[in-house]
């Protein structure tokens, strides 16, 4: 038997060059909800992810060269990334590191303060501004953009199982959506809901 040998065409391939632009793939901006986990102690609040490792950690104390009390957010290695600063007026100033060098990153203004609903304006450098509403004793904060997209919302979190009951208050979790990545700013924004109600 002969086995024929077919010619397939050669077909010339020619390379075209996509360009794509950082836009369309959105570089650095997640693509996906992240969630950080918040544990409220008495002394601190601890951020965790879905792994339970350490993300961010809150501390308090007080700071001579503003004269009232700070809360400081630290990473993993204990480096301070943000500084909080509450004014007489009920205002409060987010100031990047230790706070020493007045680097102001964003303000917050409460507009709104009952038993059962918080209001604030956040501005930040650059005049973009958030607003942020929730209830602490229930744990909710929803924080928006100007055009009113989401940029983050907690929930309290449960159990799965023949009886469904809510964890602890002291435990929820913060979803920043897609769209947005300075998750810094979303836990020092957090911290404002917790210590700004009073």
């Amino acid at each position: 038997m002969v086995s024929q040998q077919f010619d397939t065409p050669c077909v010339e391939e020619k390379e075209t060059d996509v360009i794509v632009s950082e836009d369309e793939i959105g570089i650095g901006i997640p693509q996906i909800p992240f969630d950080l986990f918040v544990k409220k102690t008495r002394k601190s609040i601890r951020f965790t992810d879905a792994f339970q490792n350490l993300v961010y950690q809150s501390t308090a104390s007080q700071h001579q060269h503003h004269g009232n009390r700070r809360h400081v957010l630290h990473d993993v290695s204990g480096n301070t990334l943000l500084s909080l600063f509450r004014s007489h007026d009920g205002s409060w100033k987010g100031l990047k590191g230790d706070g020493l060098r007045e680097e102001l990153l964003f303000k917050v203004e409460r507009t709104l303060n009952t038993f059962s609903k918080a209001e604030f304006n956040v501005i930040l450098t650059g005049d973009s501004t958030f607003t942020m509403r929730g209830c602490c004793f229930w744990r909710t904060c929803t924080i928006y953009k100007e055009d009113k997209s989401l940029v983050a919302q907690t929930n309290l979190m449960y159990t799965l199982g023949f009886r469904k009951h809510f964890v602890s208050r002291s435990k929820f979790r913060v979803t920043i959506f897609p769209g947005f990545a300075d998750y810094t700013l979303v836990a020092g924004l957090i911290l404002v809901l917790f210590e700004g109600r009073k």
